[in-house]
């Protein structure tokens, strides 16, 4: 699995800012960081793995978030991830599905939205708001190229060069195939003939 900086280095490679062998200074990795965190946000804040669900809570007793939840936290709780959760269709317990994701508001803290996303690959929930250049790239062990490339235009978007035509069409690739994730879990339903 590739670390965030790895991830970062490829896609400066692939936008041409960068040669092929040259390596990042901390100036461009602090760049391509940000705009890492900045554009996995925007992808769960744009619907990509789905709608949230809204929900307040006003008790400050610790409390289990839901996949696909954001929580308004009004009282600081401790808020924890699901490592099992119930299933809707059967009631059986699971894992949480593989994009799932969860965002916390808490207005009283330094941070105060936490997104997580569920990627089996890195061993579970990432908190996607303090990710650092040497942690696992989520979403890269199924979408690697997906993300290097949606990656290399948003750096070029913030170089203010432009983006090669080829470029554009592999970011759209890969906006589908993130947001259909064909390659998923199938859910199987029950049959009912009469």
């Amino acid at each position: 699995m590739p670390t965030c900086s790895e991830v970062i280095q490829s896609a400066y490679r692939r936008s041409g800012i960068m040669a092929a062998g040259v390596n990042m200074n901390a100036s461009q990795s602090q760049v391509g960081l940000e705009l890492f965190i900045g554009m996995l946000q925007n992808l769960i804040v744009g619907g990509m793995f789905g709608r949230a669900t809204d929900e307040v809570y006003d008790s400050a007793a610790t409390y289990e978030a839901k996949e696909g939840y954001r929580i308004y936290n009004k009282q600081s709780a401790t808020i924890t991830l699901p490592e099992l959760v119930r299933d809707e269709l059967y009631g059986d317990m699971r894992q949480p599905r593989d994009g799932a994701f969860i965002t916390i508001v808490d207005p009283d803290i330094t941070v105060k939205t936490k997104q997580y996303i569920y990627d089996r690959a890195t061993g579970g929930w990432v908190a996607i708001h303090s990710l650092a250049l040497n942690s696992e790239a989520p979403l890269c062990g199924r979408f690697e190229d997906h993300i290097k490339n949606m990656l290399a235009v948003r750096l070029l978007g913030e170089s203010g060069q432009p983006t090669p035509l080829e470029l554009i069409r592999a970011e759209g690739r890969a906006r589908l195939a993130l947001s259909f994730r064909r390659d998923g879990e199938r859910t199987t339903g029950t049959g009912c003939f009469s």
